[in-house]
């Protein structure tokens, strides 16, 4: 279940520019032998507002949602997660796609992170 958390108004009673709902959403992580696969629910955001970064083992995906309308006083929505994958990763090979509100990221496994079966010799 999402964390949802709410900024509201300081203690002097000055309102920040608009209350924002800050979420946290579910991640699920899969791994095969080549890569790491993480997805996240991530319903009404747009690619636009994804921003997905590498920092050595630990992946950074935040978001923020304007309000439609400039006018109308709605609340901004936001989200963030970290996700620390188990193995050393090749950045180069990150790649994210949104579909049906569900952002997928796949990061290939460095080669020295990558289980190999070494054969037996009999003498």
């Amino acid at each position: 279940m999402s964390e949802l958390q709410i900024e509201k108004p300081t203690a002097n009673g000055a309102a920040k520019a608009a209350p924002r709902w800050r979420v946290t959403p579910d991640a699920d992580v899969y791994e095969n032998e080549v890569e790491y696969l993480v997805q996240l629910d991530v319903p009404g955001a747009s690619a636009e507002s994804i921003n997905v970064q590498v920092l050595g083992t630990e992946l950074r995906i935040r978001a923020e949602q304007a309000p439609a309308d400039a006018d109308t006083p709605v609340t901004l929505a936001a989200f963030e997660r970290q996700v620390i994958l188990p193995g050393e990763i090749d950045a180069d090979s990150a790649a994210a796609q949104l579909k049906n509100g569900v952002l997928e990221i796949r990061v290939s496994k460095s080669a020295s992170s990558r289980r190999v079966k070494i054969p037996v010799s009999v003498n």
